[in-house]
């Protein structure tokens, strides 16, 4: 049952996405727009980690089937592309480093915001006289 209201939950962020893609003269797609806004709950509070955590460990689990089909996509149209082999190489190649060194960086700027933060609110509690409001 908890897998259910889990999917609801997430099924309502998607659902608000696709109506937004329908209103907003954007090309980003509704999944997007949903991943947005769930993110935007999460974040404010709306929403909790609990509240979709075992649906998105489940979905975590079973990702690599997700990839099944487009891969078998991928060699029903392998005479047609075999030919530009050289070129979706390279385009793998960099796109993954790409996003490797861009997660690396996000990474390292979050991590030194949070340094910073908590460095700022120790000062602030240190000129407080260690009381908390």
């Amino acid at each position: 049952m908890k897998y259910l209201q889990q999917f609801l939950l997430l099924m309502m962020f998607v659902f608000a996405g696709e109506l937004i893609h329908r209103f907003v003269p954007l090309p980003i797609p509704g999944g997007i727009w949903g991943l947005i806004l769930l993110f935007a709950a999460l974040v404010s509070g709306v929403v909790k980690l609990p509240q979709i955590e075992k649906l998105a460990d489940f979905f975590l689990a079973v990702i690599v089937v997700l990839f099944v089909v487009p891969a078998v996509g991928i060699i029903d149209i392998w005479d047609e592309i075999a030919a530009y082999w050289l070129q979706i190489l390279i385009v793998v190649v960099v796109t993954y480093f790409a996003a490797m060194a861009s997660t690396g960086w996000t990474a390292e700027i979050m991590i030194r915001r949070m340094a910073k933060g908590a460095a700022c609110k120790q000062a602030c509690e240190k000129r407080r006289g260690g009381k908390k409001k």
